[in-house]
């Protein structure tokens, strides 16, 4: 029989989104910068104009696309001996903590966090090193969560470590 989780966390889409536009607008202007010369060059500036607004449209349009699908997979399982992270739109990984191989609970709030009330919070497992605010190596690192204060709280009850 299998069990019910206690919770389930999802990422913030909308916050975690806004970074792939903007670096996806970034890559768009510098293969635009590359591109559109070539396109004078050979077409005119009618085609280059052309050119470059559909490498940016297609670049952000894949970006944002795949990204955004992988973020809707994501989610984050909690039971009661143990964590099961799922993301992939077009791989499935599922990863699997047992509270008992975690050592440390993180939690991290960037200035993008900070800015939209999200966070990041990661379950560090056995053999694996914290250094201060950063997690070096395995464990399950759970992105852009909403009212992170309240989600790394309950978490640290479920793991046994609250004080």
């Amino acid at each position: 029989m299998e069990q019910q989780p206690l919770f389930i966390l999802k990422p913030q889409l909308s916050v975690a989104i806004i970074p792939t536009i903007l670096f996806g607008i970034l890559i768009s202007i510098f293969v635009s910068i590359y591109a559109v010369p070539t396109v004078v060059y050979t077409m005119g500036i009618g085609s280059a104009v052309f050119a470059g607004i559909l490498i940016f449209v297609v670049i952000i349009g894949l970006t944002v696309f795949f990204r955004l699908m992988n973020l809707r997979a994501r989610r984050y399982l909690f039971f009661k001996n143990k964590a099961e992270f799922y993301e992939g739109f077009l791989n499935i990984i599922q990863h699997t903590v047992s509270y008992q191989k975690v050592t440390d609970c993180v939690l991290t709030k960037s200035v993008w966090d900070r800015m939209f009330g999200t966070g990041t919070i990661r379950l560090v497992t056995a053999g694996h090193e914290s250094r201060g605010r950063y997690s070096v190596g395995g464990g399950i690192a759970i992105q852009f969560v909403e009212n992170p204060n309240q989600v790394y709280k309950e978490l640290q009850k479920l793991l046994g470590m609250h004080q």
